[in-house]
């Protein structure tokens, strides 16, 4: 109780490491750990893009727990403004029923995902699978023949004026 109760007084670490660790931390995490972990993974590699992969060993050998790190990073469209950070969570809280149950074949391909293709493949009758109806390209342009230039001495139709 002393501990949190300094530690409300105290406030977040002002420490500059920290810009890397999104906020809030698991309830009994604190910044003082979170900073041993980060001195850890980042002597392991200094390159703050790959705490994903480093932090998770550090605050496993730090805490003795297992964290989940989650990738926070933001960037712009151009990638000229990149903010590094990284969100720890205790475990699965939070996560809906169903969460682990989706599927991602563009990014990770799963047995799951070839099964279920082979499937669609095999009801509609061919290897591959046809396009969808109405995503065929649109037609060729056709070119239309050259109009002749209007001359000044002449109108639209064609007709020679007259005064």
């Amino acid at each position: 109780m002393i501990s949190s109760l300094v530690r409300a007084f105290r406030g977040p670490s002002r420490d500059p490491r920290m810009a890397y660790i999104s906020r809030p931390l698991p309830r009994d995490l604190y910044d003082e750990r979170v900073l041993e972990a980060l001195a850890i993974a980042l002597e392991e590699n200094p390159d703050p893009a790959y705490l994903v992969e480093t932090l998770p060993a550090a605050l496993k050998s730090v805490t003795g727990r297992e964290y989940q790190v989650l990738d926070r990073t933001s960037r712009d469209v151009t990638s000229s403004f990149v903010k590094t950070s990284v969100m720890i969570r205790d475990g699965e809280v939070g996560i809906w029923p169903g969460y682990r149950a989706r599927a991602y074949p563009l990014l990770a391909p799963s047995k799951r995902s070839d099964v279920a293709r082979a499937a669609i493949a095999d009801a509609e009758g061919s290897p591959v699978a046809a396009p969808k109806p109405g995503w065929e390209p649109p037609p060729p342009l056709v070119e239309e023949p050259a109009r002749p230039a209007v001359d000044a001495e002449t109108d639209a139709i064609g007709t020679v004026e007259t005064d």
